[in-house]
């Protein structure tokens, strides 16, 4: 068979599977969500195929890594064009889609901030302490998943397609271990990472990506996460390489701090783990302050 004609046929195959896939659309506070399930979502995985042991317990496949589920969130009065900011959101530990939406207030703040993207939350491991992130750690998956991704996004604006102009990497905790590969993988021009107290380790990945140019690291730290003294030997790594960055601090009764536009910024928090998300709208505050995200929405 030539290969163009193979080609097509690969191509017309997967845009019919993904047109079979569900979408289900509900109102959300402020703007639209878009529930389904993409066939290039983390998981299921071979890497998870037997499911995972921690601390002397199964957690097996059946119930912690046959989700494909995605979210994506589109907030009201968002102005099409014909390409879009994403930002692509990777929960922790014991999470899944559904805690996320329900405690972190990721569309809201989204909403609040006046940005004109669209948020992104694919389901990682559910309701597991694993950091794996399926099939998205092999090479070529994330630019996959975005396609899928934008071709959900483009359906549902009655748009031909909806390529993404910029993409921003967040993670919470155990999200940070998905965000290392894709940067590694490289050939996708990530603008932005955000880590909200997730630098455990993989410290090699980040390190490489801000040496071949990445242009922004914001990495939210805690006393009691357990990132503190990673994080800390990141920045005298830093140091010691030559490799500039920003430290700021925020405390309770404070405003949060000014963040430069470029670099990599440590940002040393009061808040708890699990806090350092939402309480004091962390989210909403990159977002504003994100030189990448310059479109408005519609009034």
């Amino acid at each position: 068979m030539p290969r163009i004609t193979l080609l097509y046929l690969l191509l017309t195959i997967t845009i019919a599977h993904l047109r079979a896939q569900p979408v289900e659309v509900q109102p959300y506070a402020g703007g639209t969500l878009l529930m389904t399930a993409l066939p290039t979502a983390p998981f299921p995985a071979a890497a998870r195929a037997d499911g995972h042991d921690y601390n002397g317990k199964h957690f097996p496949r059946e119930k912690h890594y046959q989700d494909s589920t995605v979210a994506l969130f589109i907030p009201a009065g968002f102005e099409r064009s014909d390409s879009a900011n994403y930002i692509v959101h990777f929960h922790g530990w014991w999470n899944s889609v559904d805690s996320v939406l329900a405690t972190f207030n990721l569309p809201e703040q989204l909403a609040a901030s006046g940005k004109n993207a669209i948020l992104v939350i694919p389901q990682g491991p559910k309701n597991a302490p694993d950091s794996n992130g399926g099939k998205l750690e092999n090479n070529g998956a994330f630019a996959a998943f975005m396609e899928d991704v934008s071709r959900v996004a483009a359906r549902h604006l009655n748009l031909r397609s909806l390529p993404h102009r910029h993409l921003i990497l967040s993670g919470h905790s155990g999200g940070y271990r998905v965000i290392s590969y894709i940067l590694q993988q490289g050939g996708e021009p990530i603008r932005e990472v955000w880590l909200f107290d997730g630098l455990y380790g993989q410290l090699e990945k980040y390190a490489m990506w801000l040496e071949r140019g990445g242009p922004r690291l914001v990495l939210l730290y805690t006393d009691e996460g357990g990132t503190y003294s990673t994080t800390l030997g990141f920045r005298d790594s830093l140091k010691a390489w030559g490799m500039p960055f920003t430290e700021v601090e925020s405390r309770n009764g404070q405003p949060l701090p000014a963040l430069p536009d470029s670099g990599t910024i440590f940002w040393h928090t009061d808040l708890g783990h699990n806090a350092v998300l939402h309480e004091r709208q962390q989210f909403a505050h990159l977002l504003r302050h994100c030189s990448w995200l310059h479109g408005k929405r519609k009034k």
